[in-house]
């Protein structure tokens, strides 16, 4: 049995599918997901192969969750007591997290936080850290968790553009850009929402369409006639894959979708630490600040940027093409070699995990700033 521990949020929840998925077609061993009640409908909807219930407290539960031939997380930084609170020789604890975790010069000092936290996090909360990484990283980071580079995690694609355009009441050959304010909700709402909806119901892009994304929550701005809103699709890389460019509040889910489509992606101002570092992680990619929005721009603004973006789409299909997108693959493979694993023999196992990633550990000192 694997207990799969998953946050509230598209990014995370899309994870967890594209990896159970895979996973389900080498092993018939039982998966348990443990997520929060909100998301268990749209769980069902994607995932068919394990049970799905209530996320539950790992300061309360931590027998129930221990119970397991191996445990995974994306990204529940509370599994530290989890960790804490093993005892004997297992089960093997996993997770799942993204982002640049290598402070530079560049940082601001919230961004150098966030990955000091997240480099925490990952050392107190797994055993073995899948860490999804954009390109080939450069530096080993300082962890005495077991450290696995791999690349994005992506979903299969279901649905063909047209079927998507007809569900959204568009003609097969019209055009559209995809407006996605994310998955989250409560304090995971993105800060600028309003504002950017405010600027983005005023644009004329013509001869593209402007579709709203559907949300886990939906929101309660009105927007003119003309604007599409989207449902909530199943499968999100669909929605995505049939559009011609996205305007995005940050968030790696986005970011690997766009990536893994070749989906020309314009990020919105990022509002926290976490969203600052996948802003950096988009400008690196492209080589440019074209794909990053800012605050000060009007509606008009907007437009012309949109316009700039849309001109160099060839460069980006052709940046993304580089990225490898098989993560998925490589977390099924690793959790299939985990389960059932003691502490004592994942050193071994851990090697054998490090050659099914397209990625290296570099063999070099760690970065002077950890």
């Amino acid at each position: 049995m694997i207990h799969y521990v998953v946050g509230r949020n598209l990014g995370h929840l899309n994870k967890c599918v594209a990896n159970l998925a895979r996973f389900a077609e080498i092993s018939d061993e039982p998966v348990t997901i443990y997520a929060f009640k909100k998301s268990h409908e749209w769980l069902r909807s994607n995932f068919t192969h394990g049970k799905i219930e209530r996320y539950i407290n790992p300061q309360k539960k931590a027998e129930t969750l221990l119970n397991a031939g191996l445990v995974m997380h994306d990204w529940r930084d509370e599994i530290r007591f989890l960790k804490k609170e093993r005892t004997g020789t297992g089960p093997v604890i996993g997770g799942v997290y993204h982002s640049d975790l290598f402070d530079s010069e560049e940082d601001t000092e919230p961004a150098r936080k966030f990955k000091r936290q997240i480099r925490g996090i990952a050392q107190e909360s797994t055993d073995i850290f899948f860490h999804i990484n954009i390109k080939q990283p450069e530096y080993v980071p300082q962890l005495s968790t077991c450290y696995v580079p791999i690349p994005i995690i992506a979903r299969d694609i279901t649905q063909s553009p047209e079927e998507v355009k007809k569900r959204l009441g568009l003609q097969k050959d019209e055009p559209f850009i995809l407006i996605q304010m994310g998955g989250g909700a409560g304090r995971f709402r993105y800060k600028f929402i309003n504002e950017w909806y405010e600027k983005i119901n005023q644009i004329h892009v013509r001869p593209y369409r402007i579709v709203i994304g559907g949300q886990l929550e939906g929101g309660d701005f009105m927007f003119h006639d003309d604007r599409v809103r989207a449902p909530l699709f199943a499968n999100g890389r669909n929605l995505i894959h049939a559009a011609d460019m996205v305007i995005s509040k940050p968030g790696m889910g986005i970011l690997m979708d766009c990536i893994s489509t070749g989906t020309p992606l314009l990020a919105l101002p990022a509002d926290t630490k976490e969203r600052e570092a996948k802003n950096r992680m988009l400008r690196d990619l492209t080589g440019s600040d074209i794909c990053l929005a800012d605050n000060r721009m009007t509606p008009r603004d907007l437009e012309v940027h949109i316009a700039e973006l849309m001109s160099q789409k060839a460069h980006f299909i052709k940046t993304c093409r580089t990225v490898p997108v098989i993560g998925a693959d490589v977390v099924a493979k690793s959790m299939n070699m985990l389960s059932g694993c003691t502490l004592k023999e994942l050193p071994d196992v851990y090697q054998e995990i490090l050659k099914i990633t397209p990625f290296s550990v570099p063999d070099q000192p760690p970065h002077p700033s950890l």
